[in-house]
């Protein structure tokens, strides 16, 4: 009857079902127990009013069309995202199917066994879920009922320990936390000869720790949350509202800019990622933001730019009185951070790379980057399955069998950006080139990157380390592209090394963004007037002159849409007293000593602004490369030689909208 049951309605020959539940017999007296076996049930049955089994021929199947049948109404609650619904799953699963039945058939029994793990399987997913959803709304009881039912299925499951402790300790028992540490050291050390993870010993002294110290010492968020979250502060950039937090105390300061997108609260919910953040805020104050654009800070900005990101990354220090700092970009976030180190090396202590990449494009000379087609693929598939539990095979293969992580994961996206947001966020981020920038870094950098890395290529970290001067190249054995993934204490020792050890960065030369501007039809009448006005127009764009003659200017910018902006509000004003423009903006490595600037990006600014003609503004492809989403368009041109300088260098026309 279970297994008829259980078919879904479909009918079974009998000679499957022979085989299945007299496999022991010979074929003729299996077939005997059979018949014998349904006229019982048959007769059984009918008092019952209705005709339970059905027999067609050589076919047989139970009829419950309309019956609640417990095990179905279990799978179909467990697929809910509902908390009741899963509730009542649990409720539906009080221990294994047919418990304490035995055939001694081999085949049923086979069966039987598969049979168990599929639903075992549903019940775990189910509970896991749960977990998730007490964890975020900060209901540690019902967190604990939950992950107690997981471990009786899964006692090995050192994530849901983990779980039990963070609960227990968050309702204020704190030897319950550390019995639950002890539960978890012995069932492993019994089962499988080993010690807990590294993760789960930190975990343990940290709360043996919080045990002993007074009342008085305890952070007020203690006994309220899963984890003591920091509170979340706001500067305004350019207008915009950007959230950050600071956690930690160590002697230097650490910025983590994570790739694509993130909320600063939400990363707290999970344990993996948590643990990593505790870790880094143990030898650093770590700051950390959400980019503009997402997670808590101001959405709906339309597209940034990276100079942009930039500046919200030097407003935030600024707030926090960060006069110097390391940064760490992980993934898409490695591309504003290596800009800012080229751009500020005075604020720039170090430099650290994961998982990162220059250009997110395929090109012959960078043949690691993705395709148009397999880009489209990528943003059709994030648009079809946002919201579902994430797909980590990608980007974490170490947790695609951890539901936790993924429910948690997908609700991160969620709370991170909008799906529109996320795509043109993904689309923005692989149209960036930053390759020219590479050797006009000179602070202590550190590339890691992992063997497997199935988003970012190893070759694109092995590149960056090649063309970054003095760059240490790590290579970590492993396939999880995000750093909260497999073996992630090794990726942080490796971080907290070199930070100690790191030597101090030169501030010789940075990265600027040159203006190159040539005024035609100036008579000594009108000097006084437009050099006065481009003077003010410079100090407005937070440009400084670098020459200016009767003739033309030359300016230096830290960012490259300041000397756009300056250059076209320049070609607008002096085209209103008569006077006509012609202008070049290009970005490299500039040296300055003593009040005066050298470097080939002055001669280069000078060559394209030879190729320009009467009321042109035209850059060089770097330009164009580290302006993606702001609202310009551009025209190649043609390309520039210049001896001495390897090239050719492409140019192109800037024009507005």
């Amino acid at each position: 009857m279970a297994y008829l049951a259980l078919q879904t309605g479909q009918s079974q020959s009998r000679e499957k079902l022979a085989a299945l539940l007299w496999g022991g017999t010979g074929e003729e007296q299996a077939r005997a127990n059979l018949r014998q076996t349904l006229s019982v049930l048959r007769r059984a049955l009918k008092a019952t009013g209705r005709a339970w089994i059905r027999i067609e021929g050589d076919r047989v199947a139970l009829d419950l069309d309309d019956t609640d049948l417990d095990v179905r109404r279990f799978e179909a609650m467990a697929a809910g995202s509902q908390t009741d619904d899963l509730e009542q799953a649990i409720a539906l699963y009080p221990g294994e199917l047919l418990e304490g039945f035995n055939l001694a058939e081999e085949p049923f029994e086979d069966w039987l066994r598969t049979e168990r793990e599929r639903l075992r399987i549903i019940a775990t997913a189910a509970l896991e879920k749960l977990i998730t959803r007490h964890i975020g709304r900060n209901e540690p009881g019902a967190a604990i009922s939950a992950a107690t039912r997981l471990l009786a299925l899964e006692p090995l499951r050192e994530d849901v320990h983990r779980t039990l402790m963070r609960a227990h300790a968050a309702m204020g028992r704190f030897n319950l936390a550390l019995a639950q540490y002890r539960n978890c050291a012995d069932t492993l050390r019994k089962q499988l000869g080993v010690q807990p993870e590294p993760e789960t010993r930190a975990l343990y002294q940290d709360l043996l720790a919080r045990r002993m110290a007074p009342p008085a010492e305890r952070s007020p968020e203690e006994g309220a949350s899963f984890e003591a979250r920091p509170q979340t502060r706001y500067v305004k950039s350019d207008g915009v509202n950007i959230a950050y937090q600071v956690t930690g105390d160590g002697p230097f300061d650490l910025v983590y800019v994570q790739g694509w997108v993130s909320n600063l609260d939400y990363a707290w919910e999970s344990s993996k990622l948590s643990s990593v953040l505790h870790r880094l805020g143990s030898f650093c104050r770590l700051i950390r933001i959400d980019k503009r654009g997402t997670g808590l800070s101001d959405r709906g900005t339309g597209f940034p730019t990276l100079d942009q990101r930039m500046e919200d990354v030097r407003a935030v220090l600024d707030a926090v009185g960060s006069q110097k700092t390391a940064l760490f970009g992980s993934s898409e976030g490695g591309l504003m951070c290596m800009l800012f180190a080229a751009s500020y090396p005075e604020r720039t202590a170090a430099l650290i790379l994961h998982g990162a990449y220059a250009r997110g494009l395929w090109s012959p000379d960078y043949p690691w980057g993705r395709t148009r087609e397999e880009l489209e693929e990528e943003l059709l598939a994030i648009e079809r399955e946002w919201g579902r539990p994430a797909d980590l095979s990608r980007a974490a293969p170490s947790l695609i069998d951890n539901m936790v992580e993924r429910e948690w994961f997908a609700g991160y996206l969620r709370n991170s950006a909008s799906p529109t947001d996320a795509i043109s966020l993904w689309r923005w981020s692989v149209e960036i080139d930053a390759r020219d920038i590479l050797p006009v870094i000179r602070v202590p950098t550190l590339i890691t990157h992992r063997t497997g890395d199935r988003w970012v290529k190893p070759e694109e970290g092995r590149y960056l380390a090649s063309r970054i001067p003095g760059a240490i190249y790590v290579e970590l054995p492993g396939d999880d592209h995000i750093i909260w993934g497999a073996d992630s204490d090794r990726l942080m020792d490796e971080i907290q090394r070199f930070l100690v050890s790191a030597p101090p960065a030169p501030t010789e030369s940075a990265l600027l963004t040159v203006l190159h501007l040539d005024v035609q039809g100036a008579s000594s009448g009108r000097v006084k007037d437009w050099r006065d006005d481009a003077v003010r127009q410079l100090r407005a764009a937070d440009g400084e002159a670098i020459d200016l003659r009767e003739s033309g200017l030359v300016a230096a910018f830290r960012q490259p849409s300041q000397a756009i902006t300056c250059a076209f509000d320049l070609r607008g004003r002096l085209h209103h007293i008569g006077l006509d423009v012609r202008a070049a903006i290009h970005v490299g490595e500039c040296e300055r000593q003593g009040g005066l600037y050298a470097g080939p990006v002055l001669r280069l600014a000078a060559g394209f602004a030879d190729c320009a003609g009467p009321g042109d503004i035209i850059a060089s492809r770097t330009v164009r490369d580290l302006v993606v989403g702001a609202n310009l368009s551009f025209d190649l041109r043609g390309q520039l030689d210049l001896p001495g300088i390897p090239g050719p260098w492409p140019y192109f026309s800037i024009g507005q909208p």
